[in-house]
């Protein structure tokens, strides 16, 4: 099984850190986690997984800073864990992967807290902060989580319409 870990077009250290370190590894390890892909945008300096087979819990571990692939990673990672950036949560959702998402409280007046938290009321997504995500693995916060709802694909202008006419009617 595989986890997706992505930073988005930033960085965000504290999580980058949390992901490399051993706790996180053996939490993975032990919910039967084998592979590990971290993109870790502008924290590379913060990513220091360790060396040996034993210290990484036997995770196989994949990194980068960006990719022009991040859809193709996403399906196949059985686990999906984010900062808390909305395109990237949307993205995540759209593809039925379990989501946990972090939130970076640092950036612009905690502005991801409130997206995270009214996902995660809702049911589709865990949220956890670089803190406390052993402990959501451990625990297994992404299991039993509702499908996000498929967007309608009708053009706005006919939803739009349509809105009207009942409006009016």
């Amino acid at each position: 099984m595989s986890v997706y870990v992505t930073v988005g077009s930033t960085g965000f250290d504290k999580l980058v850190q949390t992901v490399s370190g051993k706790d996180f590894l053996q939490a993975l390890s032990s919910q039967g986690f084998r592979r590990l892909v971290v993109q870790y945008g502008a924290s590379a300096s913060e990513f220091e997984p360790p060396t040996t087979r034993s210290d990484t819990y036997g995770m196989s571990i994949e990194s980068f800073n960006y990719t022009s692939r991040p859809s193709q990673l996403i399906e196949q990672a059985d686990l999906i864990i984010s900062h808390a950036g909305t395109g990237s949560i949307l993205e995540a959702l759209h593809s039925g992967t379990p989501v946990i998402v972090v939130v970076n409280h640092e950036l612009m007046n905690d502005h991801q807290s409130e997206i995270a938290h009214e996902l995660a009321s809702s049911g589709y997504v865990a949220v956890a902060e670089p803190a406390t995500l052993v402990d959501a693995i451990a625990r297994s916060t992404y299991t039993g989580l509702l499908p996000y709802p498929a967007a309608d694909p009708r053009p706005i202008g006919e939803i739009i319409d349509e809105e009207t006419l009942q409006v009016f009617s």
